[in-house]
């Protein structure tokens, strides 16, 4: 989902999962010593590990 910056800060306001995602980034970076160039792999690692199992649970089969 391509969005631009106010539709993105609107999602911002609306979606508490969204708003968790980037409290989680946050708290990698200020809690763990996290780089932010970590925090987009270890991102990314958790994309290509969750991927099956959120695509399962989308469709209603979990």
């Amino acid at each position: 989902m391509k969005m631009n910056a106010q539709e993105f800060e609107n999602k911002m306001r609306t979606s508490m999962g969204l708003q968790l995602i980037i409290a989680g980034m946050v708290g990698l970076i200020e809690d763990e010593g996290h780089s932010p160039h970590e925090v987009f792999d270890l991102l990314d690692a958790a994309k290509q590990n969750t991927f099956h199992a959120l695509a399962e649970i989308g469709s209603g089969r979990a």
